[in-house]
């Protein structure tokens, strides 16, 4: 059953209402945020189709552009935003919302590089989440003001960039320090500023993330949480 027709199932009223309120699927290990998004989505007027414990299980459900995912880690580990990079390469036609404690600048940065529509922190979710989802559904991007900069690229320096170059050819890091005259042990700081940079811990995931920025398209217009929640109200 896709989510629109769990939405249909639960008791939509009408298909305006299908096509006006974002389809909403929430995954969180934590049954206690599973509860806070979905009171703060009722409060708002929208609910989630589905509540899911892992983002493995997004497979057990069908979802299509018309869905808004939203889905709980911490993108300052590692770990946890290889696992948000997963789930947007496997789930790649909904739009994700990403909610997290609160992050650097670079955090945001790694979130909107993983392949998520917008970054909200656990702290302001019953204030910003119902008009981020809004406006993700609406095409934009949206990420807390106060990061706003965070928006921003990551910058790799000349050797790093010769360095991943490499990495994507599959040189190690001897015979990129051959291949550059650099000491392997220069070679690994580089790739551990990189590393941190692009927020992963893998040779395989930095060479990834380097291959999405040189290709990547021009991104969606990007707003900020507090804005939209402001236009909302307005409105």
């Amino acid at each position: 059953m896709s989510a629109v027709d769990q939405r249909s199932a639960n008791g939509a009223e009408s298909v305006g209402d299908l096509v006006s309120v974002p389809s909403a699927v929430v995954i969180a290990d934590s049954a206690e945020m599973r509860r806070r998004i979905c009171i703060a989505l009722q409060e708002q007027g929208l609910c989630s189709d589905a509540e899911l414990d892992s983002p493995l299980a997004i497979e057990e459900i069908v979802v299509d552009e018309s869905t808004i995912v939203i889905f709980v880690c911490d993108v300052e580990i590692p770990q946890q935003v290889t696992s948000l990079r997963r789930l947007c390469r496997e789930a790649s036609e909904p739009a994700i919302v990403v909610i997290s404690p609160p992050a650097t600048g670079a955090g945001v940065r790694r979130t909107l590089d993983a392949g998520a529509d917008a970054l909200v922190f656990d702290t302001e979710l019953e204030l910003t989440l119902v008009a981020t989802v809004r406006a993700v559904a609406s095409g934009q991007s949206v990420v807390p003001r106060k990061l706003r900069a965070g928006v921003e690229r990551p910058t790799l320096s000349h050797r790093e960039h010769q360095v991943l170059a490499l990495v994507r050819q599959g040189l190690t890091n001897a015979e990129i320090a051959e291949h550059l005259y650099l000491a392997e042990s220069t070679v690994k700081s580089h790739l551990a500023s990189v590393f941190t940079k692009f927020g992963v811990h893998s040779r395989k995931e930095a060479a990834a993330v380097f291959a999405e920025l040189e290709t990547a398209p021009a991104a969606a217009p990007i707003t900020t949480s507090l804005e939209h929640s402001q236009e909302q109200t307005t409105a």
